[in-house]
């Protein structure tokens, strides 16, 4: 006797199960998106060092040294020299480029560590060590002047002045961005490992199920390392040696252990899953 066809609703079932399942699978893709750019966004907004170095890029821009200018231009003013395009040589000075990096490495960290309130940096303090050699430039155009005369030129450089817009800090750990960022990667691994438990529910073969998870987040992770590295080399063919763009392909580069690690752990653990497997069988 012949075993009765299945009709359709009998297979209704089995088709609306699969159905769920892509759904569940195209969250879990979601999620891992979500968890990789927040995790990786909140290490890079946390490293006070790192936000720190990267800025010091900026001292390639036109913006900073239009500004480190006109500070310079309103200090040869104050002690009647006129300008005529000695505040433009004096920035380009290697020494005064490098004290202007600094300066800006210690805005950041000012900015890190502020309290209620306006942070000051001191830039009159940043730029004393580069007097000498802004004195010696200074003699080169035909200009009589001390060390002493100059570092009074340098001593009438205004303060820094930046107003946080909140009382918390503007960068590090306790900033606004990186408590954002951490809250962005909780949900995100609450999704992945809701979405990827319900997929395993649902799949007939569940360690396959489980491998397949594993495996998908190992290539994910894998894939955003090899896209910030790129992107950084697309940003910043130069190597360093540009404004904003280096700051920003710095940044890019500098947090790459943080999509190699998971992508390390889940290929590990889908290799064991997979050995595992490999071994029930061959017992069977």
């Amino acid at each position: 006797m012949s075993e009765p066809t299945p009709t359709s609703s009998s297979a209704e079932p089995s088709r609306g199960r699969r159905l769920l399942i892509s759904v569940v699978l195209w969250v879990y893709g979601i999620s891992i998106t979500v968890f990789l750019v927040s995790i990786w966004g909140r290490s890079v907004a946390s490293d006070t060092g790192l936000v720190s170095s990267a800025a010091s890029h900026l001292v390639e821009s036109d913006f900073v040294t239009s500004r480190i200018e006109g500070w310079f231009e309103r200090a040869l003013g104050d002690v009647g020299v006129a300008d005529g395009g000695t505040s433009a040589q004096i920035v380009a000075l290697p020494e005064v480029r490098a004290a202007t990096a600094e300066l800006i490495g210690e805005a950041v960290v000012a900015m890190a560590h502020a309290d209620d309130g306006p942070v000051v940096v001191d830039v009159a303090a940043a730029y004393r060590p580069a007097v000498p050699a802004v004195t010696v430039a200074l003699r080169t155009m035909g200009m009589e002047v001390t060390e002493a005369q100059v570092g009074a030129v340098v001593d009438r450089l205004e303060p820094l002045v930046l107003a946080p817009e909140s009382d918390r800090p503007m960068v590090g750990p306790g900033s606004g961005p990186a408590r954002t960022l951490t809250v962005a990667t909780l949900v995100g691994l609450a999704s992945l490992l809701s979405s990827g438990g319900l997929a395993i529910y649902l799949a007939e073969d569940r360690r396959q199920m489980i491998k397949t998870l594993l495996t998908r987040l190992a290539v994910s992770a894998f894939t955003f390392a090899v896209f910030f590295r790129l992107s950084a080399w697309v940003m910043d063919p130069r190597g360093g040696r540009a404004g904003v763009s280096g700051a920003v392909a710095e940044v890019l580069v500098s947090k790459l252990w943080v999509p190699l690690l998971i992508t390390a752990i889940a290929g590990a653990s889908a290799w064991a899953v997979r050995q595992r497997q490999t071994a029930v069988r061959s017992e069977t």
